[in-house]
């Protein structure tokens, strides 16, 4: 009775610390990607009607029509229906992503005390409360987006709990759920996938079943994904996305030798563990040139290089012995292999979300590590409090639950929403030219908008030219920072410095489209129809099925008094997207 009575007073106390922390962002607006899975996306904010359409199509298929690369409809389906809910308002996906972040902690320190049968309970309470309480976390909890690191791990966390029970308790209830559960894991993020690899490493660790009952334990997630890899592959056109990956998306395609690339993939897993460590200053974007190129004769890479490979060995040598700390370690590495562009290139240089679920191999790790430092026994059970079995242990674990709650509350803000995070994010990745450009681009697009008063307006706009000037700086063949001048041009009727900006990005990119787009409706606002034209027949050269650059020429031409061209090119627009007509 007592023993039930601690683990849900403990139970209570993680769901309750997982609130607490992240209290202050119930009221945030939408940032970052917000805009393209919530309020920027056609399926989400067409409700509950377009659930059946996000489960055929790829995940960004609601923003920009594409059907590659992602297949990610849990948490698009869940955006749909709080849309149907409270359509435009944040605060019921902020409100959402608290309570599942609570239910992961419990459902975290209920799994870890199974796991953990005859250890001191003050083992799997003190890795669920570091791991809860990590800051890096603060991304994948702040941004509603993130919904979807939170499913998988919330699932996968299910499954391979059902997975444990089985072997003690054979049930088919069991096999059938944790089937289920990695089923939906899968729906929520591809990531869950490295789970196949860590099951039944868990299992050998920490249930030691013979080879039937292993078998008969990971038979259910192997079935579930199988049964995700083949509705992803009829749903998909492309599985590993359309196109080669920019600059701008991965530095690392700037590498100039395999050699290079995989230097420089060690110096960002060096930074991971510094941020695990030592999480500040944190940032939502890492992307060129932030991270710089380097060869192993950069010591950060190679000492990281070293060290993952230590850890490697001394995992794969320790793990037989079902050595927490080696189970640790090797969890960290494989939920981590997927992201770390070494054994390929991701779209993504870095993010502080991928360490959302290796974070739990880290705090298995340092938990273990800080009982053996100091002393505290994790095989043998206290029977009174916990945290009286070795007063060293917990103060330790509750100065770091501290300094890890103060990061969070420090950080929360910043998510508000897109002002206060690229703000922010400037001068925490002060390299990277996108997060440069973002932030220039929203504030100039909250002027376009008229959400700034007059007041600000003129000190807004400094802002945002000196941010895109900024990004062209570090990056001079960033295209979009160039548009974005153009335009702050074209916002303060600056017509000929636009087209003198435009001009110069279309000689730069010469198939790009937008820059022709932008070239012409700055024509079209001089009342220069044939040099509006022109710019848009180089538009739809480009792209024939634009629909949006068949429109503007089909305009340009009717203006100009051509009714029988405009008519044209209008037909063909309405032709490629029946919604021009509206």
């Amino acid at each position: 009775m007592f023993m039930m009575a601690r683990d849900k007073w403990m139970g209570v106390t993680c769901a309750c610390l997982a609130v607490l922390l992240y209290v202050n962002t119930l009221h945030h607006g939408y940032a970052l990607d917000d805009y393209p899975t919530i309020y920027g996306n056609r399926l989400t904010m067409a409700g509950v009607r377009a659930i059946p359409a996000m489960l055929h199509t790829g995940y960004w298929y609601g923003l920009d029509g594409m059907n590659d690369w992602l297949y990610r409809p849990l948490s698009l389906v869940i955006f749909a229906l709080e849309w149907q809910i409270a359509p435009g308002s944040p605060a019921l996906g902020h409100w959402i992503n608290v309570i599942l972040y609570a239910l992961t902690a419990v459902v975290l320190f209920r799994f870890l005390r199974d796991l953990f049968v005859g250890y001191d309970p003050m083992v799997p309470f003190a890795i669920a409360l570091l791991w809860i309480a990590h800051p890096l976390h603060t991304e994948v909890v702040a941004n509603i987006k993130s919904r979807d690191e939170l499913l998988a791990f919330l699932f996968s966390m299910l499954a391979v709990w059902r997975c444990v029970t089985y072997v003690s308790a054979p049930r088919k209830k069991h096999l059938v759920l944790s089937g289920v559960y990695f089923f939906l894991a899968l729906m929520s993020k591809e990531s869950a996938i490295t789970f196949l690899v860590i099951v039944p490493m868990t299992l050998f660790v920490f249930r030691r079943p013979d080879s039937k009952t292993m078998l008969r334990a990971v038979v259910p997630i192997g079935i579930a994904a199988g049964v995700y890899l083949v509705i992803r592959s009829s749903v998909l056109t492309s599985q590993i996305g359309g196109g080669a990956i920019s600059l701008i998306d991965n530095s690392l395609t700037a590498a100039p030798d395999f050699v290079h690339r995989q230097a420089t993939a060690f110096y960002i897993g060096g930074m991971y563990l510094r941020l695990l460590f030592f999480p500040h200053p944190m940032s939502s974007d890492y992307s060129f040139r932030q991270i710089p190129i380097v060869g192993f004769d950069n010591p950060i890479a190679m000492g990281s290089l070293l060290l993952y490979v230590g850890l490697l060995i001394y995992g794969a040598i320790r793990l037989p012995k079902r050595e927490p700390v080696a189970y640790g370690i090797l969890f960290y590495l494989i939920s981590m292999a997927l992201v770390a562009n070494v054994l390929f290139l991701t779209r993504s240089t870095m993010a502080d979300r991928f360490l959302y679920a290796p974070s739990l191999g880290f705090c298995i790790m340092l938990v273990f590590l800080l009982a053996r430092a100091l002393r505290l026994d994790p095989t043998a059970p206290h029977v009174g409090r916990p945290w009286s079995a070795n007063p060293a242990f917990a103060g330790v674990v509750a100065l770091l639950l501290v300094a890890s709650a103060l990061l969070t509350w420090a950080r929360n803000p910043d998510w508000k929403n897109d002002t206060t995070l690229f703000a922010a994010d400037s001068r925490h990745s002060p390299n990277s030219a996108r997060v440069h450009f973002l932030y220039g681009n929203h504030m100039l697009q909250e002027l376009k908008q008229n959400k700034v008063p007059p007041s600000r307006q003129d000190e807004d706009y400094e802002i945002a030219l000196a941010e895109f000037r900024r990004a062209i700086a570090l990056y001079p063949a960033y295209a979009e920072p160039h548009m974005g001048i153009g335009d702050a041009f074209t916002y303060r009727r600056d017509f000929p410095s636009a087209v003198r900006w435009y001009t110069d990005i279309v000689a730069r990119n010469p198939r790009f489209v937008a820059g022709y787009v932008s070239l012409g409706n700055t024509f079209v606002s001089m009342k220069d129809y044939a040099s509006a034209i022109a710019a848009f027949q180089k538009a739809v050269a480009i792209d024939p099925n634009d629909a949006g650059a068949n429109y503007l020429l089909g305009s340009a031409f009717r203006a100009r008094g051509d009714s029988v061209r405009g008519k044209e090119y209008l037909g063909k627009a309405y032709r490629l997207d029946p919604r021009m007509r509206q």
